[in-house]
């Protein structure tokens, strides 16, 4: 039997755990319940019914915190679970508290596995144990690199390993990462910024095609733009009052190789026309969200209203 919690900011790798978890279950039904849309007595009903052929089952639960009337589920399952021998998974896809009742129950067994969000720093210390899962190496400067290009995204840095992978190569330089793992997505967005500053409509266009060629979800991509309108904003403002780049990077606890282009970029710019931008793009973005515009399309119109 086992009763166990995953939860974190980093949904990715917390996800990723629990399924790891039930490859170990062979010969196993695994019963998967969106706990989020259903009601909390159609739940416990599930949990409780027999299974026709007799095999053993692992519940896997998804979104618990998320349920509506996630009290009366929460208690529920509190009462039952000590009383039934039902194995159970419960994945939520946000952290959870430690001093609700909800976390201190599985913590109590040492059953909570917790998957906080990676900074930089981290999440090359992580990169480094994942690698040590491949038959190839990397450089330091090579994983720094890859790490830079998979935009320091856990999901997109195993996929770029998978794709290396593939060429059955026992070290990977750079010129063999260059042909393989594109530039950032992270580096696009700020690309595209450029263009839609320099009023480039030919460049926002291949960008954005690239981008959506790639399947990128665009609400990502435009809360990618609206995270570095924040940041514009906030160099533009520190700029105004003589900050330099160095003292920029300590106050808004960005490296300074990242402050560098935007300050040059930012620098000529009216601040005004920053915050324009950005309300047109909160504006967009409550449009996208009621469905009153289609997010493409509304990605289109915010790099055309310029």
């Amino acid at each position: 039997m086992i009763q166990k919690l995953y939860h974190g900011k980093n949904q990715y790798l917390s996800l990723r755990a629990v399924h790891n978890t039930l490859e170990d279950f062979e010969d196993t039904e695994i019963i998967s319940i969106d706990a989020e849309s259903k009601k909390p007595e159609a739940i416990i009903d599930q949990l409780y019914s027999p299974s026709l052929f007799s095999t053993q089952r692992v519940y896997f639960l998804k979104r618990v915190y998320r349920n509506k009337d996630k009290e009366t589920l929460l208690n529920n399952l509190l009462e039952i679970l000590p009383q039934n021998r039902v194995s159970i998974l419960i994945w939520e896809d946000q952290k959870i508290r430690s001093n609700t009742k909800y976390y201190k129950f599985f913590k109590e067994s040492n059953a909570v596995e917790e998957y906080k969000e990676l900074n930089k720093r981290t999440f090359i210390t992580w990169a480094r144990d994942e690698i040590s899962n491949y038959t190839f190496s990397l450089e330091r400067d090579t994983l720094q690199l890859l790490a830079q290009r998979s935009n320091y995204e856990p999901e997109r840095f195993v996929n770029n390993l998978a794709k290396l992978q593939l060429l059955d190569e026992r070290k990977i330089e750079k010129e063999i990462l260059d042909s393989v793992v594109a530039d950032t997505l992270e580096t696009d967005i700020w690309a595209l910024m450029d263009s839609i500053t320099n009023s480039d409509q030919k460049e926002i266009n291949r960008i954005l095609e690239k981008l959506l060629e790639y399947k990128v979800d665009p609400h990502y991509i435009l809360a990618m733009i609206a995270r570095n309108l924040r940041i514009s904003i906030q160099i533009k403002y520190l700029l105004d009052q003589g900050v330099n780049e160095r003292k920029m990077a300590s106050i808004l606890k960005l490296p300074p190789f990242a402050i560098y282009p935007v300050a040059k970029t930012v620098r000529n710019i009216d601040r005004k026309r920053i915050l324009t931008q950005y309300k047109k793009l909160a504006n967009l973005d409550y449009e996208i969200k009621t469905g009153r515009i289609d997010p493409i399309l509304g990605l289109s119109l915010f790099t055309l209203i310029l």
